[in-house]
Parts: structure tokens; sequence; C-alpha cells
């Protein structure tokens, strides 16, 4: 029900303050590789894909899955 709603980039722009105000360089977050609409959210908000973890969901239920890790300078 939030879709559409711009919470998203709302929140992503207070993390965004906050880490400025903390002196970090940059953030970050993941998702996974299935899941089409949160890696183009967080291209769409300005991340750049810097990484794929294929091995987090090994031994687990959803093995075969891969996370992509998203920066923000």
């Amino acid at each position: 029900e939030y879709r559409r709603k711009h919470v998203g980039e709302d929140l992503i722009a207070e993390v965004r303050k906050t880490a400025k105000q903390l002196g970090y360089s940059g953030i970050y977050t993941q998702a996974q590789d299935d899941n089409l609409g949160a890696c183009l959210f967080y291209l769409k908000a300005g991340f750049y894909i810097g990484g794929l973890d294929t091995n987090v969901y090994k031994h687990t239920p959803q093995a075969g899955k891969s996370d992509i890790i998203f920066y923000s300078d």
C-alpha cells in the first residue's frame, strides 16, 4: 500500500542526510538478484552496483539466489 507514494525515496533521503551528518562517505544496501523491482528502484535512486554475493544463501532454503550490493557515494 506504500508503493508509489515516495516513502522509499524519503527514507533514502533521510539516510543520506544522516550519513552526511555523521561524516560517512556513502551508504549501501542490497537486494536479491530476483527482485527486479527493488534493483530498479535503487538504480533510479542513484545507487550503483558495486558487488554480487553469490554465497549469502548457500545451505539455506533460498540456495541459488544472490544478493546485489548497491552503493551511493
